[in-house]
């Protein structure tokens, strides 16, 4: 069966070792805002995978583990010009280096990650330090903005803890400065992987923290492409972000 065989093996690769999955939130590449039915993007939350399957063969061709990160969930694609990227958000928020000496999560090295990955490659572009966990995320029309939802902003153990602010927010991640720091060399790298790190933590030119009720879980761009939209979880509200304001701020 797949996962045994040696073609699958091979498309796995060291990830191979893992049996199971948690897959959540498949989605089909665009072109121009439309599916295209080139590639179909699914993420494992359980080992922190993303797999791609072709869909003119139907089968699975590429499978990739994002580094740094624990639990790939929300997982949403560029819509313009095309799918050029894989926007992968990694919920939970871990010590660096996670290597066991240290899990104290209000400490400023245990964050999480924002993951962005070439879709033709299937290859890390580069990952975004945030502020708490994130859950879902979105893309707008145009190519320039992406948003997440973000809970724990109390960096809390407990649910308790995770509940105590009224107030948490949506991330909104500008690709193209993003891209432009990436190239720069304004990165960092952690452990041993390669891949560009930037900081976008609140007060960081590349994104901007917008407040919304207590943790947030679904995050969706309208389809006339004029708003992201993100639903609460503990707060029975709807948080309607206009994309056209997010320059001004």
């Amino acid at each position: 069966g797949w996962g045994l065989t040696n073609e699958s093996r091979h498309i796995m690769g060291e990830s191979a070792k893992f049996l199971n999955g948690d897959c959540h939130h498949p989605h089909i590449s665009m072109t121009d805002g439309k599916y295209d039915g080139k590639y179909l993007f699914i993420n494992d939350k359980a080992n922190s995978r993303v797999a791609r399957i072709r869909l003119d063969i139907m089968k699975c061709d590429k499978m990739l583990t994002v580094p740094n990160v624990q639990a790939i969930h929300g997982l949403r694609l560029q819509k313009v010009p095309h799918t050029k990227y894989v926007f992968a958000n990694a919920e939970f928020v871990i010590p660096h280096p996670n290597d066991g000496t240290t899990f104290d999560l209000q400490s400023k090295n245990s964050y999480t990650l924002f993951n962005v990955i070439d879709a033709e490659k299937m290859e890390m572009a580069f990952q975004v330090i945030v502020d708490g966990n994130l859950d879902n995320t979105d893309a707008d029309y145009t190519g320039t903005y992406a948003a997440a939802t973000c809970y724990n902003s109390e960096k809390a153990y407990d649910l308790g803890g995770m509940m105590r602010n009224e107030r948490d927010w949506v991330v909104i991640f500008n690709i193209p400065r993003i891209e432009a720091a990436s190239k720069a060399g304004k990165f960092e790298t952690l452990g041993d992987s390669k891949v560009p790190v930037v900081d976008g933590r609140e007060g960081s030119e590349l994104t901007r923290y917008i407040p919304v009720p207590k943790n947030p879980h679904g995050c969706n761009t309208s389809s006339d492409g004029k708003y992201f939209i993100a639903n609460g979880k503990v707060s029975p509200t709807v948080s309607m972000i206009e994309i056209a304001k997010l320059d001004d701020l």
